[in-house]
């Protein structure tokens, strides 16, 4: 198992290498990757620092991450305001995927106001650094307060979905081929 870690500064670009690397998404185009980043990335990075872990290697390079926006109310406005104008920019298409995924998380925002994003290199997936990275979250989170979470995946993700429900999350509802996931605790 790799060490965890805050965030930092310095993570960045490995953040967006392992985005790219373990999206499922297309990622042939600049535009399809400056999509991922806007989408599942920058926001939380640069507005929630404070909600990022990084798993590392031996050499403090970043392997995996978890990052998670504790309320999506204050997530919405700052990402509609700074975010989604840019990803329009990208096109249609990348526009329409972002409005799809902020409206599926919105239908269940008023009671689980944190959502999160996690993402593992494939070599250091099954070794225990997921469950690493969503304990240190779940703990940040209740020293905040905090005590749920939900998540959206794709419906044929049976390894992630499998993942999540043996961190306690449970499957709430099918929608738009995404698993909604809720966690209490």
């Amino acid at each position: 198992m790799n060490n965890i870690r805050k965030y930092e500064v310095k993570d960045r670009e490995n953040l967006k290498k392992i985005c790219i690397e373990t999206s499922g998404l297309p990622t042939e185009t600049a535009k399809d990757k400056d999509f991922l980043f806007l989408m599942f990335n920058d926001y939380y990075a640069e507005i929630e620092p404070d909600n990022v872990f990084v798993a590392v290697n031996d050499a403090d390079e970043a392997v995996g991450y978890i990052l998670c926006a504790e309320n999506f109310e204050k997530y919405l406005s700052v990402f509609k305001k700074n975010y989604l104008p840019r990803i329009k920019k990208l096109g249609f298409r990348y526009y329409y995927m972002a409005i799809g995924e902020i409206a599926v998380h919105k239908l269940f925002a008023k009671k689980y106001k944190a959502h999160l994003h996690i993402d593992i290199l494939s070599e250091c997936q099954g070794k225990g650094t997921g469950t690493a990275l969503m304990n240190e979250l779940k703990n940040h989170l209740k020293s905040k307060g905090i005590h749920s979470l939900m998540l959206s995946c794709g419906m044929g993700n049976k390894q992630a979905i499998k993942f999540y429900k043996k961190n306690n999350f449970i499957l709430h509802r099918n929608i738009m081929g995404s698993c909604i996931m809720i966690c209490d605790f």
